[in-house]
Protein backbone atom coordinates (compact mmCIF):
# COMPACT_ATOMS: atom_id res chain seq x y z
CA UNK A 1 0.00 0.00 0.00
CA UNK A 2 1.06 3.87 -1.09
CA UNK A 3 0.76 4.95 2.34
CA UNK A 4 2.66 2.57 4.25
CA UNK A 5 5.27 2.46 1.92
CA UNK A 6 5.29 6.63 2.73
CA UNK A 7 4.87 6.51 5.73
CA UNK A 8 7.68 3.63 6.49
CA UNK A 9 10.41 6.61 4.53
CA UNK A 10 8.52 9.61 6.47
CA UNK A 11 10.82 11.78 8.42
CA UNK A 12 11.00 10.53 12.10
CA UNK A 13 10.57 13.54 14.17
CA UNK A 14 8.35 14.12 17.16
CA UNK A 15 9.40 17.01 18.72
CA UNK A 16 6.99 18.82 21.19
CA UNK A 17 6.08 22.48 21.70
CA UNK A 18 3.62 24.41 24.84
CA UNK A 19 2.26 27.46 23.77
CA UNK A 20 1.00 27.83 27.02
CA UNK A 21 4.10 28.47 28.53
CA UNK A 22 4.03 31.20 26.37
CA UNK A 23 0.84 32.90 27.45
CA UNK A 24 1.44 36.71 28.70
CA UNK A 25 5.03 36.84 27.21
CA UNK A 26 6.58 39.38 24.63
CA UNK A 27 7.68 37.65 21.92
CA UNK A 28 8.91 40.24 18.73
CA UNK A 29 6.98 39.34 15.33
CA UNK A 30 9.67 36.82 12.99
CA UNK A 31 8.24 37.58 9.66
CA UNK A 32 11.15 39.39 8.00
CA UNK A 33 13.65 36.85 9.36
CA UNK A 34 11.51 33.73 8.20
CA UNK A 35 10.69 35.15 4.99
CA UNK A 36 14.66 35.93 4.07
CA UNK A 37 15.75 32.80 5.27
CA UNK A 38 13.34 30.83 2.83
CA UNK A 39 14.50 33.62 -0.11
CA UNK A 40 18.01 32.71 0.73
CA UNK A 41 17.94 28.52 0.23
CA UNK A 42 15.77 29.67 -3.14
CA UNK A 43 19.09 32.07 -4.52
CA UNK A 44 21.66 29.82 -3.08
CA UNK A 45 19.76 26.73 -5.02
CA UNK A 46 18.98 29.20 -8.46
CA UNK A 47 22.09 31.19 -8.34
CA UNK A 48 24.47 28.53 -9.73
CA UNK A 49 21.37 27.21 -12.47
CA UNK A 50 22.86 28.56 -15.55
CA UNK A 51 21.12 30.81 -18.04
CA UNK A 52 19.49 28.59 -20.83
CA UNK A 53 19.08 25.66 -18.25
CA UNK A 54 16.62 23.32 -19.77
CA UNK A 55 15.70 21.59 -16.63
CA UNK A 56 11.95 22.21 -15.94
CA UNK A 57 10.13 24.18 -13.08
CA UNK A 58 9.81 20.43 -11.07
CA UNK A 59 13.34 19.81 -11.34
CA UNK A 60 14.39 22.94 -10.10
CA UNK A 61 11.92 22.17 -6.81
CA UNK A 62 13.71 18.82 -6.18
CA UNK A 63 16.90 20.85 -5.88
CA UNK A 64 15.88 23.29 -3.76
CA UNK A 65 13.64 21.05 -1.61
CA UNK A 66 17.31 19.18 -0.08
CA UNK A 67 17.75 22.10 1.58
CA UNK A 68 14.57 22.65 2.57
CA UNK A 69 13.77 19.27 4.14
CA UNK A 70 16.01 17.03 5.88
CA UNK A 71 15.30 13.46 7.58
CA UNK A 72 15.45 13.56 10.96
CA UNK A 73 16.03 17.57 12.28
CA UNK A 74 14.73 19.65 9.80
CA UNK A 75 17.13 22.85 8.70
CA UNK A 76 14.73 25.57 9.58
CA UNK A 77 14.53 24.87 12.95
CA UNK A 78 18.04 24.04 13.72
CA UNK A 79 18.38 27.81 12.51
CA UNK A 80 15.46 28.91 14.32
CA UNK A 81 17.48 27.11 17.71
CA UNK A 82 20.94 28.86 16.72
CA UNK A 83 19.12 32.38 15.18
CA UNK A 84 19.92 35.17 18.00
CA UNK A 85 17.17 36.96 15.21
CA UNK A 86 14.20 34.90 15.44
CA UNK A 87 12.43 35.70 19.29
CA UNK A 88 11.56 32.99 20.98
CA UNK A 89 10.05 31.59 24.34
CA UNK A 90 12.33 30.23 25.83
CA UNK A 91 15.33 32.22 24.24
CA UNK A 92 18.38 31.48 26.12
CA UNK A 93 19.67 28.24 27.94
CA UNK A 94 18.80 29.42 31.23
CA UNK A 95 15.23 30.10 30.13
CA UNK A 96 15.26 26.60 28.32
CA UNK A 97 16.01 25.01 31.92
CA UNK A 98 12.76 26.37 32.81
CA UNK A 99 10.76 25.92 30.22
CA UNK A 100 12.19 22.07 30.30
CA UNK A 101 11.02 21.35 33.87
CA UNK A 102 7.47 23.21 33.14
CA UNK A 103 6.09 22.92 29.93
CA UNK A 104 3.52 20.39 29.63
CA UNK A 105 5.27 17.36 28.97
CA UNK A 106 7.80 17.71 32.08
CA UNK A 107 6.11 15.19 34.21
CA UNK A 108 7.23 12.22 33.19
CA UNK A 109 6.56 8.55 33.40
CA UNK A 110 8.76 5.58 32.79
CA UNK A 111 9.84 4.78 29.26
CA UNK A 112 8.91 8.48 28.44
CA UNK A 113 10.89 8.63 25.28
CA UNK A 114 9.14 12.14 24.46
CA UNK A 115 11.16 13.37 27.48
CA UNK A 116 14.11 12.73 26.01
CA UNK A 117 13.95 15.41 23.05
CA UNK A 118 14.39 19.07 22.78
CA UNK A 119 10.85 21.12 23.04
CA UNK A 120 10.04 23.07 20.13
CA UNK A 121 10.01 26.94 21.30
CA UNK A 122 7.35 29.90 20.70
CA UNK A 123 8.23 31.64 17.91
CA UNK A 124 4.93 34.50 16.80
CA UNK A 125 4.37 36.04 12.94
CA UNK A 126 1.57 38.46 12.44
CA UNK A 127 -0.11 37.78 16.26
CA UNK A 128 -0.24 33.94 16.04
CA UNK A 129 2.15 31.90 17.85
CA UNK A 130 3.15 28.28 17.28
CA UNK A 131 5.84 25.72 17.74
CA UNK A 132 8.71 25.62 15.29
CA UNK A 133 8.48 22.15 14.54
CA UNK A 134 5.29 23.67 12.94
CA UNK A 135 7.73 25.17 10.23
CA UNK A 136 9.45 21.90 10.16
CA UNK A 137 6.28 20.07 9.47
CA UNK A 138 5.65 22.67 6.76
CA UNK A 139 8.68 21.84 4.42
CA UNK A 140 9.34 18.53 5.75
CA UNK A 141 5.62 16.29 5.43
CA UNK A 142 4.52 19.29 3.20
CA UNK A 143 6.83 17.82 0.61
CA UNK A 144 5.37 14.21 1.36
CA UNK A 145 2.10 15.47 0.42
CA UNK A 146 3.09 17.11 -2.62
CA UNK A 147 4.87 14.28 -4.17
CA UNK A 148 1.85 11.79 -3.56
CA UNK A 149 -0.32 14.86 -5.07
CA UNK A 150 2.11 15.10 -8.25
CA UNK A 151 2.30 11.24 -8.89
CA UNK A 152 -1.67 10.60 -8.20
CA UNK A 153 -2.97 13.65 -9.63
CA UNK A 154 -3.91 12.50 -13.08
CA UNK A 155 -5.04 9.36 -11.49
CA UNK A 156 -6.86 10.59 -8.42
CA UNK A 157 -9.96 13.53 -7.65
CA UNK A 158 -9.02 16.22 -5.89
CA UNK A 159 -11.17 15.43 -2.75
CA UNK A 160 -9.42 11.77 -2.83
CA UNK A 161 -6.44 12.93 -3.25
CA UNK A 162 -6.89 15.18 -0.01
CA UNK A 163 -8.66 12.71 1.73
CA UNK A 164 -4.93 10.74 1.22
CA UNK A 165 -2.69 13.33 2.01
CA UNK A 166 -4.95 13.80 5.24
CA UNK A 167 -4.85 9.79 6.05
CA UNK A 168 -0.63 9.82 5.31
CA UNK A 169 -0.48 12.50 8.05
CA UNK A 170 -2.88 10.67 10.25
CA UNK A 171 -0.61 7.73 10.51
CA UNK A 172 2.26 9.85 11.11
CA UNK A 173 0.51 11.47 14.33
CA UNK A 174 -0.77 7.98 15.07
CA UNK A 175 2.81 6.58 15.12
CA UNK A 176 6.37 7.46 15.04
CA UNK A 177 5.30 11.79 15.10
CA UNK A 178 2.79 11.25 17.59
CA UNK A 179 0.81 8.99 19.78
CA UNK A 180 3.39 6.06 19.64
CA UNK A 181 6.20 7.80 20.42
CA UNK A 182 5.46 10.90 22.79
CA UNK A 183 1.28 10.02 23.86
CA UNK A 184 0.65 13.21 21.64
CA UNK A 185 -1.38 13.46 18.51
CA UNK A 186 -1.53 17.16 16.98
CA UNK A 187 -4.68 18.26 14.74
CA UNK A 188 -1.90 21.91 14.76
CA UNK A 189 0.93 19.56 13.26
CA UNK A 190 -1.83 18.01 10.18
CA UNK A 191 -2.94 21.82 9.37
CA UNK A 192 0.68 22.81 9.07
CA UNK A 193 1.37 19.44 7.02
CA UNK A 194 -1.20 20.86 4.75
CA UNK A 195 -0.12 24.60 4.36
CA UNK A 196 3.29 23.12 3.63
CA UNK A 197 1.73 21.49 0.47
CA UNK A 198 0.03 24.11 -0.26
CA UNK A 199 3.35 25.89 -0.69
CA UNK A 200 5.08 23.35 -2.52
CA UNK A 201 2.33 23.38 -5.39
CA UNK A 202 2.35 26.91 -5.34
CA UNK A 203 6.31 26.76 -6.69
CA UNK A 204 5.10 25.34 -9.80
CA UNK A 205 1.48 25.61 -10.40
CA UNK A 206 -1.51 28.22 -10.50
CA UNK A 207 -2.04 31.30 -12.73
CA UNK A 208 1.39 32.77 -10.75
CA UNK A 209 3.96 30.05 -9.67
CA UNK A 210 6.15 31.04 -6.99
CA UNK A 211 9.01 30.10 -9.01
CA UNK A 212 9.36 32.01 -12.54
CA UNK A 213 12.18 32.30 -15.30
CA UNK A 214 12.83 36.02 -16.31
CA UNK A 215 15.90 36.28 -19.26
CA UNK A 216 16.61 32.81 -19.47
CA UNK A 217 17.30 32.26 -15.35
CA UNK A 218 15.15 30.73 -12.76
CA UNK A 219 13.95 33.02 -9.86
CA UNK A 220 11.80 32.41 -6.58
CA UNK A 221 9.15 35.47 -6.11
CA UNK A 222 9.29 38.19 -3.64
CA UNK A 223 5.33 37.84 -3.14
CA UNK A 224 6.25 35.30 -1.11
CA UNK A 225 5.38 35.55 3.04
CA UNK A 226 5.62 33.22 5.33
CA UNK A 227 2.36 34.24 7.03
CA UNK A 228 0.48 33.86 4.40
CA UNK A 229 0.25 29.69 5.38
CA UNK A 230 0.25 30.51 9.41
CA UNK A 231 -3.17 30.11 10.68
CA UNK A 232 -4.03 30.59 14.15
CA UNK A 233 -4.76 26.56 14.13
CA UNK A 234 -0.90 26.14 14.32
CA UNK A 235 -0.89 27.06 18.17
CA UNK A 236 -1.82 24.31 20.22
CA UNK A 237 -3.02 26.12 23.21
CA UNK A 238 -5.95 27.08 20.54
CA UNK A 239 -6.35 23.94 18.44
CA UNK A 240 -6.16 21.36 20.79
CA UNK A 241 -3.68 17.90 21.21
CA UNK A 242 -5.12 14.53 21.89
CA UNK A 243 -3.12 12.79 24.56
CA UNK A 244 -2.85 9.14 25.51
CA UNK A 245 -4.40 8.12 28.90
CA UNK A 246 -0.82 7.89 30.59
CA UNK A 247 0.36 10.98 28.72
CA UNK A 248 -3.24 13.14 29.80
CA UNK A 249 -3.24 12.49 33.57
CA UNK A 250 -0.27 14.36 33.83
CA UNK A 251 -0.88 17.02 30.91
CA UNK A 252 -4.41 17.77 32.34
CA UNK A 253 -2.75 18.49 35.62
CA UNK A 254 -0.47 20.89 34.31
CA UNK A 255 -2.72 22.42 32.16
CA UNK A 256 -4.82 23.13 34.66
CA UNK A 257 -2.38 25.43 36.62
CA UNK A 258 -2.79 27.50 33.27
CA UNK A 259 -6.87 28.10 34.33
CA UNK A 260 -6.32 31.80 36.11
CA UNK A 261 -4.93 32.86 32.84
CA UNK A 262 -7.83 32.31 30.54
CA UNK A 263 -9.53 35.51 32.41
CA UNK A 264 -6.18 37.91 31.60
CA UNK A 265 -6.70 40.93 29.06
CA UNK A 266 -3.88 38.81 27.45
CA UNK A 267 -5.15 35.67 27.12
CA UNK A 268 -8.97 37.18 26.45
CA UNK A 269 -7.51 39.34 23.51
CA UNK A 270 -5.12 36.71 22.06
CA UNK A 271 -8.49 34.39 21.45
CA UNK A 272 -10.65 36.80 20.66
CA UNK A 273 -8.09 37.55 17.81
CA UNK A 274 -7.70 34.03 16.82
CA UNK A 275 -11.62 33.78 16.67
CA UNK A 276 -11.68 36.62 14.41
CA UNK A 277 -9.51 34.62 11.51
CA UNK A 278 -10.62 31.28 12.82
CA UNK A 279 -12.63 29.02 9.87
CA UNK A 280 -13.07 25.45 9.20
CA UNK A 281 -10.04 23.96 7.23
CA UNK A 282 -10.14 20.98 5.16
CA UNK A 283 -8.34 19.48 7.81
CA UNK A 284 -10.42 19.79 10.64
CA UNK A 285 -13.14 18.99 9.08
CA UNK A 286 -11.41 15.85 8.51
CA UNK A 287 -10.76 15.57 11.95
CA UNK A 288 -14.46 16.14 12.94
CA UNK A 289 -15.18 12.90 10.44
CA UNK A 290 -12.76 11.17 12.67
CA UNK A 291 -14.42 11.63 15.61
CA UNK A 292 -18.47 11.08 14.08
CA UNK A 293 -16.58 7.55 13.15
CA UNK A 294 -14.97 7.33 16.61
CA UNK A 295 -11.43 6.30 14.96
CA UNK A 296 -10.34 9.89 17.40
CA UNK A 297 -11.39 10.86 20.50
CA UNK A 298 -12.75 14.36 20.52
CA UNK A 299 -9.65 17.09 20.95
CA UNK A 300 -12.23 19.36 22.30
CA UNK A 301 -12.33 17.11 25.82
CA UNK A 302 -8.43 18.40 25.86
CA UNK A 303 -8.70 21.46 25.32
CA UNK A 304 -8.56 24.26 28.03
CA UNK A 305 -11.59 25.65 28.63
CA UNK A 306 -12.70 22.28 29.42
CA UNK A 307 -10.53 21.27 31.81
CA UNK A 308 -10.93 24.54 33.89
CA UNK A 309 -15.02 24.00 33.15
CA UNK A 310 -14.24 20.30 34.67
CA UNK A 311 -12.53 21.94 37.60
CA UNK A 312 -14.73 25.08 38.24
CA UNK A 313 -17.51 21.61 38.63
CA UNK A 314 -15.35 19.73 41.60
Amino acid sequence: MLLTALLASAPARALETDQFYAWGKPIDDSSQYLNAWVQLQFEFTLDPISAGDSRGCESVVGKVQKRLQHSIYQPIELWILSSDLVDRIPRDPEADKDYRSNYLLAKTFTLDYGRLLQPSPTLQVNDIRFGSDKLAHFFSEGWWYYKHWMKNREELSEDALQHELFQFGVNLERWIQGTKMTGVFSPADLESNYQGFIFYRQLCHGEQPLLYQREGRWHFSDSFDIGDYIQPEWDESWNPNVYSPMRWKNIRTTMAGYCPALDSDWVVRQRAHYAQQDTQTPTEKMILELVARGELPDPQDYDITSVCGQQLSE
